[in-house]
Order: C-alpha cells, then sequence, then structure tokens
C-alpha cells in the first residue's frame, strides 16, 4: 500500500513538475517576444530622434554661428567706442566730474562732523 502511494505522489510531483516548466517555458517565450517589441520601437525612436535631430542641430550650429558674428562686430564696435571716449574732451569731464563729487563728498562729510562736535557741546 504504501509503494502505490509512494507511485502516486511521485506522479502528481511530475505532472506537476511538468506544469510549472511549461508555463515558466510560455511566460520566458512572452518576456521574448516583448523584448523584440521592445527593441524594434527603440530602433525606430533612434531612427526618428535621428532623422530629426540632425537638421535642428544645423539650424543651432548656423545661430550660434551668426550670433557669434554678432558678439565679435559688437566687442569691435564697443571697444572703438572707448578708445574714441578715451581720446575725446568726455573723457576729461568725466575725470573732472569724479574729482568733483569726492570733493563735495569730503565737504559734506566735514560739515557733518562740525554739526556733531557743535551739537555735543550744547
Amino acid at each position: 500500500m504504501e509503494t502505490a502511494q509512494l507511485y502516486q505522489s511521485l506522479t502528481f510531483l511530475a505532472y506537476a513538475t511538468g506544469i510549472i516548466v511549461v508555463l515558466v517555458g510560455v511566460m520566458l517565450v512572452k518576456v521574448l517576444i516583448d523584448l523584440s517589441k521592445l527593441t524594434r520601437n527603440l530602433n525606430e525612436t533612434t531612427d526618428i530622434l535621428r532623422t530629426e535631430l540632425a537638421p535642428t542641430l544645423k539650424n543651432v550650429n548656423k545661430s550660434v554661428e551668426i550670433i557669434s558674428g554678432f558678439i565679435i562686430k559688437t566687442d569691435e564696435t564697443v571697444n572703438k567706442a572707448k578708445e574714441w571716449i578715451s581720446k575725446s574732451p568726455l573723457n576729461i569731464l568725466s575725470k573732472m566730474g569724479s574729482m568733483t563729487g569726492s570733493v563735495a563728498k569730503g565737504i559734506f562729510s566735514g560739515l557733518c562732523l562740525a554739526f556733531k562736535i557743535f551739537a555735543k557741546k550744547k
């Protein structure tokens, strides 16, 4: 009687193992199919990006070249303007303005100090 039960349990174990192996195989096949679809989609996406980004990058490069040209011309113009201003009478007037400003500040601070001194003595 024990051998019959042993055979039945071994038969059940064999069937259960077979069913599990088949299920795992089916799931593995499904995963492989999904992975192949994913790789195809990724390949299509990279192709689309490649075709769309190439013209965009060319446009960006042209824009950068144009902007750098503007910057170079602007730098040259600003440097010429600085040279012109440094040689013109406006430079002398601006230096005199800064000197008179510092003199005015000195006079104002002196007056404030004198007022404080006289205000303390009273």
